[in-house]
């Protein structure tokens, strides 16, 4: 059977673009956006099944090379089609709910001091760090290729002499875990997308704490936001999520640079909400899903090693 054929992560953005083939037809877009939903996610779900099908050849391969890292691309465009699921609220209900809890914190005297303090270089590290969501997940699928080839019961890779099963190496395994983790967390967020329609609250409200300086890097994650954001908040933030899952999965097959990736991942979470990206529930609730998500898979890394 071809679905046998695909891996954890394939399976997952099968599923979803599936689910979003299903409801788009539910929102009122017109018959074009519509029908190009629906071609593009036809050719998705083609391209999934030939990449599992013809696409394992023992590792080896242009389209085994490449493998790992169609999932980059196919995020990208669950997220702009989640965006066609959401009707905006004019009245601004949810948003008028989620500044409160964020004025307690960003108009707290020790925040300020600090800010104050450190001005102009924290805000420039958060700014960076903000710019950085775009790129820690395709760095983090590289760093796993320092991963040594090795089978995950400690064999080489090739067969398991006892029982005659092939065994995978466990830089694929890691891959295969990793893709897992960020994709659960990811698409989770995508979905509960249209359940949560907010405005970035840096529309709704100037109010970025602290002192102002030099517009350096924000100009930068200004200008990708308003080129490829769907203009809107993400409940819960999938940028806090897909990176706490992706530092998360690194650390556990390369503890010391997973660190690296860990700081990263709570430096994004500090900046998508000092810059006004995110609401801090939104932030909060996007590291407990990525928390969440990298424990499921956790499991289902365990599971699917059990059967190879």
């Amino acid at each position: 059977m071809v679905l046998s054929k695909l891996n954890t992560p394939e399976k997952l953005l099968l599923g979803y673009f599936a689910y979003l083939a299903a409801a788009i037809l539910f929102v009122p877009l017109d018959g074009r956006q519509r029908l190009v939903v629906m071609v593009v996610n036809c050719l998705i779900a083609l391209v999934l099944l030939l990449v599992g099908h013809y696409g394992n050849a023992g590792g080896r391969g242009l389209l085994a090379a490449l493998r790992p890292w169609i999932p980059v691309f196919f995020i990208l465009v669950a997220y702009r089609e989640s965006g066609l699921l959401l009707t905006p609220d004019p009245s601004h209900r949810l948003d008028a709910l989620f500044i409160r809890f964020d004025n307690v914190i960003l108009h707290n005297s020790g925040v300020l001091r600090v800010l104050d303090w450190g001005a102009p270089w924290i805000q420039y590290y958060l700014e960076l760090s903000y710019l950085l969501c775009y790129p820690i997940v395709p760095f983090g699928l590289a760093s796993l290729y320092l991963v040594k080839d090795e089978s995950a019961l400690g064999k080489g890779a090739g067969n398991d002499l006892s029982t005659g099963r092939s065994l995978s190496p466990i830089g694929a395994i890691a891959r295969e875990h990793f893709w897992t983790a960020v994709l659960l967390a990811s698409l989770t967020c995508y979905f509960l997308f249209p359940f949560f329609p907010l405005a970035p609250p840096r529309e709704l409200f100037d109010d970025v704490p602290g002192p102002r300086v030099a517009p350096l890097l924000r100009a930068m994650n200004h200008w990708l936001l308003g080129k490829y954001s769907v203009g809107a908040s993400l409940f819960p933030s999938a940028h806090v999520a897909a990176t706490a899952a992706a530092a998360l999965a690194i650390r556990r097959y390369l503890p010391r640079l997973g660190w690296l990736f860990v700081v990263v991942a709570v430096s994004i979470a500090l900046a998508t909400v000092y810059g006004r990206y995110h609401y801090a529930l939104d932030a909060i609730a996007g590291g407990l899903v990525g928390v969440s998500a990298f424990w499921v898979s956790c499991r289902l890394s365990k599971r699917g090693s059990g059967r190879r």
